[in-house]
């Protein structure tokens, strides 16, 4: 039995639609001299309805497969491709987590008494749990190249899932006193998604295997995160300045897209293999009784 090859596909894909519905979403749909978004612009109603579908198309796809698979046989690849990928994955979002310290360490020094409270409980350490995911996704791939992984290849899983955990406190932290929802819902979104992500993925070492599930979420990790940071970009390009992020926004948003890179490749690698079916149970016949 097969995963569904075209979840992958379906996922890059969606994502790149979805980054030019938000480029045209973050360029008209709010209000030059405020930054407010304008509720019910046809850009706006055009991205939640193709999000949408995304998801139930995710669902559906991702029905396929079964569960006995080993984390090896699903996740494990030997191309030069493969280990040049997750490598570079990893390295970006290493350097990111330190461009992230070099950058909010001045602004730990300058905040007011409550803010830099929270830089220290929150953003500091999402930065050091940037660079630990990040050197522990290319510890992971070159276990996974070796095709065997031991017990201590198993803790590799859990720096990737803390990090994006505390993205998802930090992308809140920073808008939870805003309004505007349309401005940030889609990389909380994403957040969760990358989270529940790599959730699964750990889980299949620890006696919980949800293949399925790590296929869903991985996709929608990576359309959620492809719409929001290259739709950005993509409005930036095209000349729109009325939403700009700062430094630290670009910066987390580039770190949830290396991320989200490494989900996409053991996505497109677990929907390549096929598997055996699960042999029939045997069937018992009625004893006779006299």
């Amino acid at each position: 039995m097969q995963y569904n090859q075209k979840l992958p596909l379906i996922a890059l894909a969606g994502g790149l639609v979805g980054a030019v519905l938000r480029a045209k979403q973050l360029a008209e749909s709010f209000e030059p001299g405020t930054g407010l978004y304008m509720p019910g612009t046809l850009w706006g109603r055009l991205l939640v309805f193709w999000l949408v579908l995304l998801a139930a198309a995710f669902a559906l796809a991702a029905r396929q497969g079964q569960h006995h698979a080993s984390f090896e046989a699903l996740f494990a690849g030997t191309g030069d491709l493969y280990k040049a990928l997750v490598a570079f994955s990893g390295m970006l979002l290493a350097a990111g987590g330190a461009l992230w310290m070099v950058t909010e360490f001045p602004a730990m020094q300058s905040a007011q008494a409550e803010s830099g409270q929270w830089i220290m409980v929150l953003e500091i350490p999402f930065g050091v749990l940037c660079v630990a995911a990040g050197l522990s996704l290319i510890g992971l791939g070159a276990a996974l190249t070796r095709g065997t992984l031991t017990a201590a290849h198993a803790f590799l899983t859990l720096p990737p899932l803390f990090w994006a955990a505390f993205h998802l406190l930090v992308s809140y932290r920073q808008y939870c006193v805003s309004a505007n929802l349309a401005l940030f819902t889609l990389e909380i979104f994403a957040s969760i998604a990358c989270v529940m992500g790599y959730y699964h993925l750990a889980r299949m070492l620890y006696g919980k295997p949800a293949p399925r599930r790590f296929a869903f979420w991985a996709a929608g990790a990576a359309t959620l995160t492809l719409s929001d940071v290259l739709g950005y970009a993509l409005s930036r390009a095209l000349g729109a300045s009325v939403v700009q992020w700062d430094t630290g926004s670009i910066i987390r948003g580039c770190c949830l897209l290396f991320g989200c890179c490494f989900l996409l490749i053991e996505l497109f690698l677990m929907t390549s293999r096929t598997f055996p079916p699960l042999p029939e149970p045997p069937v018992q016949e009625p004893s006779d009784e006299s």
